[in-house]
C-alpha cells in the first residue's frame, strides 16, 4: 500500500505539483506518512513529513474546537448573542456565538477584498472593519454562506474570554492535550520558520474580461502588485501576512498532526459528545466552486471523496492547498497538503489535489 501511495504522489508531482505530504490512520492504528516532490524549488530540497505547510481554512476546525473548549469551561454560552462581547457590532444582538463558526451569522466577508500585501500587518479589528466596509450584512440564521469574518470574531472572543492570545489558547486547550508539537498559529505566536516549505502560485490571466466570478475563471485573491500574471509557478510564500488570516486561516501544520487532531475530535478524546455534536450536526447545505464541501456544521463540513461521506475541512491560501478528513464508517482519518495553488478555480493547481485524494483513499482502504 505504501508503495502505491508513493507512486500516486510521484505521479501527481510529475503532472505538475511541486511537493505533497500525506498522512493517514485507520481507527486507533499508527499514523503513516508519505511525501513526494520538493519543498524549495531553487534548492531542490525534498519534502519531509515533519515540514510545515500553511493549512489555510483548516485553521477553522482548530478554532471551532477551541471555542467549544471555552464553552466546556463555562466561559461562553454558544447560544447567547455576541453583543456581550461586541456591543458596537451591527446586529450583534441577533448573531449567536455558534453562528460565528457555522457560516450562518449573516456577516460580511473580506477575503476577496483584502490586499495580498506582505508588508501589511493586520489587527483582527481591522479585518472586521474591512469586512463591514466592503461586504453586505444579511439576517443571521439564513442560508449558509462561507464566511471568514465570523472566525476572526471567534478568535477575538476567545482572547477576551480566556485572557490568552488565540495561539496560546489553542495550544493550551487543543494542541498540548493531544501531544501535537508540529502545529502553530503564526498570527499570534512564534514558530520555527526554518521548517516551512515554500509555496508556489499559478496566476493565469482571467479567461476573459467578463470572467469576474470565481466559478468562471476570475481570481479569488487580490494579487495585483504582488505577483504578475504568468503561466509559470511563482513563489508566493510571503505574499500574504499571517496577520491577515488570523483566526480563519493562519495556522501551519503537518498532515500527521492534522490526522491526530481529527481522530481525537471524532473519537471523543478532545470534546464531550454534546459539544462535538455542536460542530458536526445541524448542518446546512452549501456549495463552493472547485471544492468538495457540501454541508456545513460548525468548523466541520460534510464532503464526498471516493464515493464516501467524509467530515472535515479543506484550505487554500496563496501557494498551498490542504485537505483533512475523517470517515466514521471505516475509521479512516487522512490529511494531505501540497505547496502549489491558485486563486483561479480553473487552474490545475486550485483543485487537482481532490482526485488525487480520492485515489489515496481508495488505495488505503483497499489495503
Amino acid at each position: 500500500m505504501i508503495e502505491d501511495l508513493n507512486r500516486l504522489l510521484e505521479t501527481y508531482r510529475a503532472e505538475g505539483a511541486v511537493g505533497a505530504s500525506l498522512a493517514f490512520t485507520l481507527g486507533d492504528g499508527e499514523v503513516v506518512a508519505v511525501t513526494a516532490g520538493v519543498s524549495d524549488r531553487p534548492r531542490n530540497l525534498p519534502v519531509t513529513s515533519d515540514q510545515l505547510f500553511k493549512i489555510g481554512s483548516c485553521t477553522k476546525t482548530f478554532v471551532a474546537a477551541a471555542l467549544m473548549k471555552l464553552a466546556e469551561d463555562g466561559k461562553v454560552d454558544l447560544g447567547a448573542p455576541i453583543s456581550a462581547w461586541f456591543p458596537d457590532l451591527p446586529r450583534a444582538g441577533e448573531v449567536s456565538v455558534c453562528q460565528l463558526i457555522n457560516h450562518r451569522g449573516g456577516l460580511p466577508e473580506f477575503e476577496y477584498d483584502i490586499p495580498m500585501d506582505p508588508n501589511l500587518v493586520w489587527t483582527p479589528t481591522q479585518l472586521v472593519d474591512l469586512a463591514f466596509s466592503v461586504g453586505n450584512q444579511t439576517a443571521p440564521g439564513g442560508a449558509a454562506v462561507y464566511n471568514n469574518t465570523g472566525y476572526v470574531l471567534a478568535g477575538m472572543l476567545i482572547e477576551a474570554a480566556s485572557g490568552l492570545s488565540l495561539g496560546a489558547y489553542v495550544r493550551e486547550k487543543v494542541l498540548e492535550p493531544l501531544g501535537l508539537k508540529d502545529t502553530w498559529s503564526p498570527a499570534t505566536e512564534n514558530f520555527p520558520t526554518e521548517r516551512m516549505v515554500r509555496g508556489y502560485y499559478h496566476r493565469p490571466k482571467p479567461a476573459s474580461d467578463a470572467a469576474t466570478g470565481i466559478a468562471d475563471g476570475g481570481e479569488m485573491w487580490r494579487m495585483d502588485g504582488v505577483l504578475p500574471y504568468s503561466d509559470e509557478l511563482q513563489d508566493s510564500s510571503d505574499s500574504f501576512p499571517f496577520s491577515g488570516a488570523y483566526g480563519c486561516g493562519d495556522m501551519v501544520s503537518t498532515p500527521s498532526d492534522m490526522v491526530v487532531f481529527m481522530r481525537a475530535l471524532f473519537t471523543g478524546s478532545l470534546l464531550p459528545a454534546p459539544l462535538f455534536r455542536e460542530m458536526s450536526e445541524n448542518r446546512a447545505a452549501v456549495s463552493f466552486p472547485g471544492t468538495r464541501m457540501r454541508e456545513t456544521g460548525a468548523g466541520l463540513f460534510q464532503s464526498s471523496y471516493a464515493d464516501r461521506l467524509f467530515y472535515g475541512h479543506q484550505g487554500g491560501i496563496p501557494g498551498y492547498v490542504t485537505v483533512m478528513q475523517h470517515e466514521p464508517r471505516s475509521g479512516l482519518t487522512v490529511a494531505m497538503t501540497c505547496n502549489a495553488g491558485s486563486g483561479n478555480r480553473l487552474s490545475f493547481y486550485a483543485s487537482s489535489m481532490h482526485p488525487v485524494f480520492d485515489q489515496a483513499i481508495r488505495t488505503i482502504l483497499r489495503g
